[in-house]
């Protein structure tokens, strides 16, 4: 019986599998379709960007060609000219730098310089004294910046620097004046003589002109400079757009010297820290393009620098000059001595600080000192006919004794905003002994206002007031009927100065 059944349930299981072999048919013949369809797909999918790749770079060379045959049109001219002035300066350029003169002596070459002109006007004198130098008593301020009623071509002033390197040892420098400054910078020529004076000024100086060699020594590098040089003594330098105040200050002009003509050795690498700096001079003297003796002087530069913030120097000279007096000669005679052995010496003591405490506050300091020996003559003897190892009376030098001078000036400069900057100075110069020919004392007050347009341009008004510490039987008329009498004067100056 139960084989009967199970015959009987052999036509159901037999259904059964059937439909499940077909229903797994039908599924796989889905899958299939999918995994087709998305074959296809990919593949029309390349084809069809490969062919919108085609058409769009037919179009975008279409299009250049297009541009190309307009602008070749349009601007082969100017074309034309830009590819021979290239080609041209390249030429030129190649040429040069394989020149031994222009390749070398002008590569790295800086040129640079500035315009200044000025309006002053002295108020002691009402404007009354339109003759060159009268906007000060007794010549202190020679440098110009003191013609009294009117307006000056101060400076126009052209620098060519180029620096010695590692690359290029060799450097050379150059600045030339032209204008009042000019007359001012460098006085003392053969003899002694000054072309300073109104009739015989020159108008045109070679301020600096000299050659450097950066020179291996021992494994380290000496600049080694010779010829006209800028001092290395003072605070203030002779291009006054590098001053806090348009005016130079009278010990910049009386107290110390302009510049000098000699040799300088920097030896700073030999210095223990990179903080301090030295160099080493000898000179013909002060202001001498041509030696008026025959002595030299020696001199030194020493300088000590920690941080941006501070910044000290001493400096120094020595040297018989020819200043001082001579026995058994005139006692009128003044700075033109063939007498070599009375020295003439100073020292002096610049100091800078920026205060970090006060922003946009800066300080400056300098201090002179100077010693002339013999420089004062003494006539021997009295009125009555008794000596002192002369003949009184004669006007020839018995005796001899030295003469000092000293000066303290002070500056703060503060930045009013990032084109405005102002600076006030005080200065105190003491010349009782003669020994810059004054022979009294005078102190200024001077401010400027900075105001700077454009980076190039500088207006520069100024107000400055001079106070002669002489007695009134000292005191200078001036003005058209010497009505005015005064051992003080205010001068209002207006300079201009453009940088190139």
């Amino acid at each position: 019986m139960s084989k009967w059944k199970f015959y009987l349930l052999l036509p159901m299981l037999a259904v059964l599998a059937f439909g499940s072999v077909s229903f797994a048919q039908e599924i796989d013949k889905e899958a299939l379709k999918a995994e087709i369809r998305a074959e296809l797909k990919a593949e029309l999918k390349k084809e069809l960007l490969s062919e919108m790749k085609a058409e769009t770079k037919a179009e975008v060379q279409e299009a250049t060609l297009g541009l190309r045959d307009v602008m070749r049109t349009d601007f082969a001219d100017e074309i034309r000219a830009e590819i021979m002035q290239e080609d041209i300066a390249g030429a030129v350029e190649e040429a040069l730098a394989g020149s031994a003169i222009m390749g070398g002596m002008f590569n790295g070459l800086e040129v640079g310089g500035f315009v200044d002109t000025m309006f002053s006007y002295n108020l002691r004198q009402a404007g009354e004294d339109a003759t060159e130098n009268a906007g000060d008593i007794g010549g202190w301020n020679f440098i110009g910046e003191n013609d009294d009623n009117t307006f000056t071509l101060e400076s126009f002033a052209m620098f060519l620097d180029k620096s010695a390197t590692d690359e290029h040892p060799i450097g050379w420098q150059a600045h030339l004046y032209f204008g009042e400054k000019a007359k001012r910078i460098t006085f003392l020529g053969e003899g002694g003589t000054a072309d300073t004076d109104d009739s015989n000024a020159r108008i045109v100086t070679i301020a600096t002109g000299n050659l450097t060699w950066n020179a291996p020594v021992g494994g380290l590098t000496v600049p080694i400079t010779m010829g006209k040089q800028y001092t290395w003594i003072g605070y203030e330098l002779v291009e006054n757009i590098g001053n806090p105040n348009y005016s130079h200050g009278v010990v910049y002009n009386n107290a110390i010297p302009f510049t000098h003509n000699g040799v300088s050795f920097d030896v700073s690498e030999f210095m223990p820290s990179d903080n301090l700096g030295l160099q080493l001079k000898y000179v013909n003297g002060w202001d001498s393009f041509i030696d008026n003796n025959e002595a030299k002087s020696f001199g030194f530069y020493l300088t000590y620098e920690p941080s941006d913030d501070f910044f000290i120097s001493l400096a120094g000279i020595i040297g018989a000059e020819g200043w001082s007096k001579r026995v058994g000669g005139s006692t009128d005679d003044n700075f033109i001595s063939d007498n070599n052995h009375g020295n003439t010496m100073m020292y002096d003591i610049v100091a800078c600080y920026s205060l970090p405490q006060v922003d946009k506050l800066s300080l400056g300091f300098n201090w002179d000192h100077g010693y002339i020996e013999d420089f004062v003559g003494h006539d021997g003897g009295t009125a009555s006919g008794t000596t002192l190892g002369g003949i009184a009376g004669d006007s020839l030098v018995d005796s001899a004794s030295g003469a000092h001078w000293w000066a303290a000036v002070g500056y703060a400069m503060y930045d009013w905003t990032d084109n405005q900057m102002g600076a006030l100075r005080y200065e105190h110069m003491n010349d009782s002994d003669g020994a810059r020919a004054f022979g009294y004392s005078i102190s200024t007050w001077t401010y400027t206002h900075n105001i700077t347009i454009a980076d190039n341009l500088m207006l520069r008004p100024e107000i400055r007031h001079n106070i002669h510490h002489i007695s009134e039987d000292r005191e200078p008329n001036v003005g058209d009927n010497a009505e005015h009498s005064n051992d003080s004067e205010t001068i209002l100056t207006f300079g201009a100065e453009y940088v190139f």
